[in-house]
């Protein structure tokens, strides 16, 4: 067998799997195979380049909730310092978002001054935005989560049940950021006027 690259006598080859490669020692007449120099020079690339790919995606992402929030008719040099720190925590942070609109919500959770951790597990549940000042979830839902209904009140009741009483899990459809992401700050004050209201003493929780 020769080296796919070089042409010299090959040693290994290697598998794509489920979007994941795979060493696999055992070469194939119907495979690439790669001598020992140039199937490492092989694996640095890919790795490399997949790391490129994944911030360009992610940096993708921060680009739509930007124009996102300016279609709203929005004054967006007040959002200028949010999106920059947006921008930098999702650079050094590619795993913590899945979407522009989840890009988005940090946004404007950050140009109201409201804590929060993004992809935050959960048992065995990971939820989009924790607000631990506030006891309460933030889950942003795209058009499959109009078909999973069921099971996403059973999941809220279990992530409530590990997480405590008080807490609350808002979920917001992509929808309606599209039309008004600004509102996200007023769902979640209906939520603590609630707790005022019956005299729900959560901060001392």
């Amino acid at each position: 067998m020769k080296c796919w690259i070089c042409g010299k006598e090959a040693t290994r080859t290697k598998l794509v799997f489920d979007g994941k490669f795979w060493d696999e020692p055992k070469l194939s007449e119907k495979r690439r195979c790669y001598c020992d120099k140039c199937f490492k020079e092989f694996e640095q690339k890919e790795s490399e380049e997949r790391k490129l790919y994944i911030k360009l995606r992610k940096r993708e992402m921060v680009r739509k909730a930007v124009n996102l929030l300016e279609k709203q008719n929005t004054n967006m040099y007040q959002y200028k310092e949010a999106i920059e720190v947006v921008q930098d925590f999702i650079e050094a942070n590619p795993d913590k978002i899945d979407s522009s609109y989840e890009a988005l919500t940090a946004i404007i959770l950050v140009h109201n001054r409201i804590y929060s951790k993004m992809q935050y597990k959960v048992g065995k549940y990971q939820v989009d935005f924790l607000l631990p000042d506030l006891m309460v979830v933030l889950e942003i839902d795209g058009d499959r989560h109009k078909h999973k209904r069921d099971y996403d009140s059973i999941r809220d009741k279990e992530i409530k049940k590990m997480l405590g009483e008080y807490w609350e899990i808002i979920r917001i459809p992509t929808e309606n950021l599209d039309q008004n992401a600004k509102k996200i700050p007023r769902a979640i004050n209906k939520v603590l006027e609630y707790r005022e209201t019956n005299h729900i003493n959560w901060r001392k929780l």
